[in-house]
């Protein structure tokens, strides 16, 4: 009887230490993963590439993030090259170098400014009729990516025409009543090979002078702006280019962008566009299209924020044994567009931005600043 008793307590001690016991280990089992960022651009002469590790640490790993060795990898961990592919066959290749930056910004939860990126040079840009992948090679693993480039020439801008150095957008005219028509101008081109996602925006250029009071009499300070009007995105049906692709913008629609980006200031005086004394022309706007390939746009579409009730979004990345994105980009542009003088007519004495003390650069305008 007491040897029963005996092997009961100690069966019940047993019981109750499995039972009693808190050591969960919460991190395992945990493998780190190779995070790539690589947007390659055909036209620049360097091409930089972001590749990075995820971690999971014991304690806080907000505290992690700010520690470089948390998420960067040694020297030689890795071998990485990027590879020219014609069809299947290997052509050429790259071989990814180290470099130091400190670019970074210090506004998040991770080390800054300093941090590690790789790069391979390419002084006469890239070719577009090739693929292009990357490999890292780890001792116990290979990570790929491939993609495709947006085609050079990028595409024909036909609105603003390219090439015309005088060339003037017309927003609104004004009758003899101070009545003014807004006008739709609508931005036109044509996609180039391997572009599947244009964003065009409109960069518009003025000089901010403030002064000591509202007389403006004594000139305090001088400011060169640059306002980044966002005209708004378009897709392309495929990717094999030569698609006409138009995106209207409105001219009231420009207007209320310049006030609701303004503060209304007696002591401020705008200056619009910049004057080209060899042109006889003011330098207004300048049209950029920034333009994304089939991988790229994807991962844009997923990543952009959440508007309905389902929080959970999909993970997207085109990366074998790993995370992230290797795809292409590419900018055209048409630099230097000036307005016609009713609508700077418009926005000198328009009730949207009258308010806003805007006066013109051009010398033979009736609004033009002076001295």
């Amino acid at each position: 009887m007491q040897g029963k008793l005996a092997l009961l307590i100690g069966a019940a001690v047993v019981v109750l230490g499995v039972a009693c016991s808190t050591d969960v280990d919460v991190n395992a089992p945990y493998a780190s993963q190779t995070v790539v960022y690589g947007i390659l651009d055909p036209k620049v002469d360097t091409q930089f590439v972001r590749i990075n590790k995820t971690w999971l640490g014991d304690g806080n790993n907000f505290d992690y993030a700010l520690i470089r060795d948390s998420s960067e990898y040694p020297t030689g961990a890795f071998e990485g090259r990027v590879e020219v592919l014609n069809g299947l066959n290997v052509v050429s290749s790259f071989p990814l170098e180290e470099i130091e930056l400190d670019n970074k910004s210090e506004d998040g939860i991770f080390f800054a400014p300093e941090h590690k990126a790789y790069f391979f040079p390419t002084p006469n840009g890239l070719d577009a009729n090739r693929d292009y992948r990357l490999v890292l090679e780890f001792p116990d693993r290979t990570v790929e990516a491939e993609t495709d480039l947006v085609g050079v020439p990028i595409g024909a801008i036909q609105f603003p025409p390219a090439g015309n150095q005088t060339f003037n957008l017309n927003w609104a005219s004004v009758n003899l009543s101070g009545n003014a028509t807004y006008f739709t101008q609508t931005f036109r081109w044509t996609s180039a090979p391997g572009a599947r996602r244009y964003e065009a925006s409109l960069l518009v250029y003025f000089t901010e002078r403030l002064y000591t009071d509202a007389s403006q009499t004594t000139l305090v300070s001088e400011t060169p702006r640059v306002l980044e009007w966002k005209l708004g995105n378009a897709l392309t049906n495929q990717t094999v280019g030569g698609e006409t692709i138009n995106l209207p913008a409105s001219g009231e629609s420009f207007y209320n962008f310049l006030a609701s980006r303004l503060a209304a200031d007696d002591r401020v005086r705008r200056e619009f566009g910049i004057w080209d004394p060899v042109l006889q022309h003011p330098k207004c706007f300048d049209f950029v299209l920034t333009i994304a390939n089939d991988e790229f746009n994807t991962y844009l579409d997923v990543n952009q924020p959440v508007t309905n009730i389902v929080q959970e979004r999909p993970a997207y990345t085109n990366v074998v044994n790993g995370l992230g994105i290797w795809a292409s980009r590419a900018n055209d542009r048409v630099n230097g567009v000036g307005i016609t003088e009713g609508a700077m007519k418009e926005l000198v004495q328009g009730s949207i931005t009258n308010p806003l003390n805007f006066c013109s650069s051009n010398p033979f305008n009736e609004f033009y600043c002076g001295d």
